[in-house]
């Protein structure tokens, strides 16, 4: 207990101090100084303000709907085929044997110009007949305002329609970087369009061929070949779900739909699980299926209407149990510390924020809603966006905030022989009894004490109650000392009271 330091410089200062009679009055009146003093310094404990500190933890990595990629991994490493695996993680579906159709990837937009090569001879097509380009020529793309230009050496014409590349044999060779900055061989053909003011490069490749540019960036070659199996499977029939005929391309490369390199990327492992799944598509009703699918799950996969703000009930898409997910480097994480401000700007929070509290959890108990409580005033946010918002690995975490009165930046001080409250709320509350814990620096090192809490609630808008563990003691420094209250892996920030 933190109340009284035989040793310290203060404490022998005042039991060696002489009592002369002729000094009473100027120590009374001292005394009363310092009375005042304290009252100015220290105020009443509403004068202090509380500073909170946020320790987040969590489970999983991704948006936790569909497959869990580890979890597949670990299903084929107990013996699981990846017909299985993928009826395990998409309730209800059926395959079924889908064409070698064009997917249309898009590979940049936004350019002022494309650059487009290939080792062997190729061609560019507008309108009318195709023209050939000499191998190992680049040919470069603008818009004039009104018409593409394309120049590939002493080539150069003009086209009032979209050129579109393709190899006579071998891999065309792109020179403009894609959206994951890549530059290398792609399958299939390259179109250049405009789009939005802005050239688009466009990648048209046969679904086969597409999935040899995707499957190995998505998981690696090395893992079971069942594994490999199922993604494959997986991203097959995400991409026939994406296609958007109405439109000039179908999906982006990167990882906001499924990320694509092209032929540099590819893999022997890959490329024979893709083989050997040749055509065979995950559907419900006769259609593919959105299959998405992310990292790992936390043990327990996601409903997609309660993953997603805005996104329906999907009969496939609904959370399930992920027992094998523990092979991913991410299935437990934390814990991750952050200040006030480091999450409630962020969150928009209404003042300085004191806690994220849970509201409502999904099956896999992911965040669903949570009230973004400030010192100004309460809002909302769905799980999802609190994800994005603050980088988190999932949504599948547990904020806990702790809270310390006064804060360092109160600056409070207190003279020798006097005493000040220490105070805070954890959010979320604590079992009934449960205590706290009370670090306190002074003399070159920490000590501790435990302190007892209890439980309160407050009412929040819409009809929800957030409820936390209030603590408080009083102490006595003798000499300057550091603060700060902790639980388990939380902690407050520190103050610091000082002794005049």
């Amino acid at each position: 207990m933190n109340t009284f330091h035989p040793t310290s410089p203060q404490s022998q200062a005042t039991l060696s101090r002489p009592r002369h009679a002729a000094r009473r009055g100027k120590l009374a009146l001292a005394g009363a100084l310092a009375v005042f003093a304290l009252l100015i310094a220290a105020g009443p404990a509403s004068a202090f303000s509380t500073q909170y500190a946020f320790t987040v933890t969590g489970h999983g990595w991704g948006h936790g709907v569909g497959m869990s990629q580890w979890g597949a991994y670990g299903y084929a490493k107990h013996g699981w085929t990846y017909k299985a695996i993928l009826k395990h993680y998409y309730t209800g579906i059926s395959f079924s044997k889908v064409a070698n159709s064009v997917i249309r990837v898009r590979l940049r937009s936004g350019l002022g110009s494309v650059k487009v090569t290939c080792p062997s001879d190729f061609t560019v097509k507008g309108t009318g007949a195709a023209s050939t380009i000499p191998g190992g020529t680049t040919a470069t793309t603008t818009y004039t305002g009104s018409a593409y230009r394309v120049v590939a050496g002493s080539f150069r014409k003009n086209f009032s329609a979209a050129p579109t590349f393709a190899p006579t044999s071998r891999a065309l060779r792109i020179l403009t970087a894609t959206d994951l900055g890549d530059k290398g061989a792609y399958r299939g053909k390259i179109k250049v369009a405009r789009v939005g003011g802005a050239l688009m490069m466009i990648n048209h490749v046969p679904l086969e061929s597409y999935l040899r540019g995707v499957v190995p960036h998505e998981v690696s070659p090395s893992w079971p070949r069942e594994s490999l199996k199922a993604q494959a499977c997986a991203a097959r029939a995400y991409s026939l779900r994406s296609r958007q005929p109405g439109q000039a391309w179908d999906v982006y490369c990167d990882v906001r739909d499924q990320a694509y390199v092209g032929v540099d990327i590819e893999d022997s492992r890959t490329n024979a699980a893709i083989r050997g799944t040749a055509g065979i598509c995950p559907t419900y009703g006769g259609k593919p299926i959105f299959a998405a699918y992310f990292s790992c799950s936390g043990g327990h996969t996601e409903n997609i209407e309660l993953a997603w703000a805005g996104a329906t009930s999907t009969p496939y898409l609904k959370g399930v149990s992920d027992p094998y997910d523990y092979y991913g480097s991410r299935h437990d994480w934390g814990p991750v510390r952050r200040s006030a401000s480091q999450v409630g700007k962020p969150l928009a929070a209404k003042g300085s924020l004191r806690a994220v509290y849970t509201v409502k959890r999904g099956t896999s108990r992911r965040i669903v809603k949570a009230a973004i409580v400030g010192s100004g005033g309460t809002r909302y946010i769905d799980g999802g966006s609190l994800r994005m918002k603050l980088g988190l690995n999932s949504a599948w975490a547990v904020f806990t905030s702790m809270g310390i009165s006064p804060s360092a930046r109160n600056r409070a001080s207190i003279t020798a022989g006097k005493r000040i409250t220490l105070k805070g709320r954890l959010y979320p509350a604590r079992a009934a009894g449960a205590t706290v814990t009370l670090h306190f620096y002074y003399a070159g090192r920490w000590r501790s004490r435990r302190v007892a809490t209890t439980r309160a609630a407050e009412s929040l808008p819409g009809g929800y109650t957030a409820r936390y563990s209030a603590y408080r003691i009083s102490v006595g420094p003798a000499q300057t000392t550091k603060y700060y209250f902790s639980s388990g892996k939380a902690k407050s920030p520190t103050t610091t009271i000082t002794v005049n």
